[in-house]
């Protein structure tokens, strides 16, 4: 039965009115001094019937949805290989959906290419959620955020070349 959340569920402010589809569980990093929001929960991506069968019973409850968020702590972590069924299946079930977002792990930025980014913009993911957290070097070490400002600073320009969007956290006071 739809929807089936694995709570913990968390979204931006900005998606409280988006359609959320959990396509993973849990966060592929979960190492975050500062972060709890999935201590709780093993990651592991969703099994691809599962969300398509969420995706297709949400179509029918919710025709007129315009937003989606792609949860849980980073669907990017999946390969363009199952992010792009999900993101067509998204856009074909829903004919008046005019964004989908999710949020993004430096790490897993980086591991894809600028085309593979297109591809998956081209197939509707267009607005990421980027940690960034803070600036300072030791600092992010001190936290745990897994990645560089020099590789944050790559992913961003990675992500702005495919024609993303990036919406950033900066945690003001972390350190």
């Amino acid at each position: 039965m739809f929807p089936h959340y694995d709570e913990p569920l968390f979204r931006p402010p900005s998606e409280g009115r988006s359609l959320i589809f959990q396509v993973t569980l849990g966060c592929s990093w979960n190492q975050c001094t500062f972060c709890e929001m999935y201590t709780s929960k093993q990651f592991r991506p969703r099994p691809w019937e599962e969300v398509q069968a969420e995706i297709r019973e949400a179509s029918l409850r919710f025709p007129e949805t315009e937003k989606i968020f792609l949860a849980d702590g980073d669907a990017l972590v999946l390969s363009n290989k199952k992010l792009i069924p999900i993101l067509n299946l998204l856009h074909e079930k829903f004919p008046h959906l005019k964004r989908v977002s999710s949020y993004a792990l430096p790490k897993n930025l980086l591991i894809k290419s600028v085309k593979e980014l297109r591809e998956l913009r081209e197939a509707g993911l267009t607005l990421l959620y980027y940690g960034v957290e803070s600036g300072d070097p030791l600092l992010l070490q001190k936290i745990k955020k897994g990645a560089t400002q020099e590789e944050m600073i790559a992913g961003t320009a990675k992500a702005h070349e495919a024609g993303m969007i990036l919406s950033t956290t900066n945690l003001l006071g972390v350190g």
